[in-house]
């Protein structure tokens, strides 16, 4: 009998060995970034959608704001995005760095695959391990572009090990955007938001030559399916649109 105990116990240890083993199984490189591509063309097949953002622009340290813009933008999966700034106030310069965000985006989204996608046309990936964020499991991938380019970011992203969606990128532009601006910090947070896993927050930190350092966030805070609003709202060219100063 104490026998047959024994095989009980060993057998259950080994059952719930394998189950944590199985449960904690991690994919090689190839099969992770081959399910992150796959989950990025999924997550693109939504009805259309309006999003609205809002962006800050920051001097310094300062608390303050120097500009807060506010944008509308209009997405057609899957290529077809513009935008229209709602309201701005503060210094004018926070919207022409609105605008040059919003245009590059729409510009993007024109090629196959977009110049920003985190695919293996744009990246060299390396698994770095696992870390939690925002209590979902992740794999963490060290992020290095293929080319020098805006678009591209040298750093990391956070894969959700469930969904293989990226909730987190991290890292510094492969290149300046202009002589004017160097050392770029980006953090990109992405999540669902009115049933569309969307970019819902980036925090840009740069040194602006004679000006010194600027930071600029975007927060979404609302989107509208196609069920509502966005059904109604075919791309235009808005971009040019002049907004009265508040």
């Amino acid at each position: 009998m104490v026998r047959a105990l024994k095989f009980q116990i060993v057998s259950l240890f080994a059952l719930l060995t394998g189950s944590v083993l199985q449960a904690q199984h991690v994919p090689d490189l190839n099969q992770i970034v081959s399910r992150m591509e796959e989950a990025r063309l999924r997550a693109k097949q939504t009805e259309p959608f309006l999003l609205t953002r809002e962006y800050r622009m920051f001097h310094g340290n300062d608390s303050w704001p120097t500009s807060e813009v506010k944008a509308e933008i209009n997405v057609v999966p899957p290529t077809e995005r513009d935008y229209k700034i709602v309201s701005s106030k503060g210094n004018d310069r926070g919207e022409k760095v609105v605008r040059k965000i919003l245009d590059h985006e729409a510009e993007a989204e024109k090629s196959t695959p977009p110049p920003t996608a985190v695919v293996h046309q744009n990246y060299d990936f390396a698994l770095e391990g696992e870390a939690s964020f925002q209590g979902a499991r992740c794999y963490v991938l060290s992020l290095k572009p293929k080319r020098k380019d805006p678009a591209l970011v040298e750093g990391r992203a956070w894969v959700d090990a469930n969904t293989f969606l990226i909730r987190k990128i991290e890292g510094q532009m492969s290149k300046s955007p202009s002589w004017w601006v160097k050392d770029v910090q980006l953090t990109v947070l992405f999540g669902e938001i009115g049933g569309v896993w969307t970019q819902l927050s980036s925090d840009a930190v740069a040194d602006v030559r004679i000006l010194g350092r600027y930071s600029v966030t975007g927060r979404a805070t609302d989107l509208q399916t196609a069920t509502t609003a966005a059904a109604n709202r075919p791309p235009k060219k808005l971009s040019a649109v002049s907004v009265p100063r508040r």
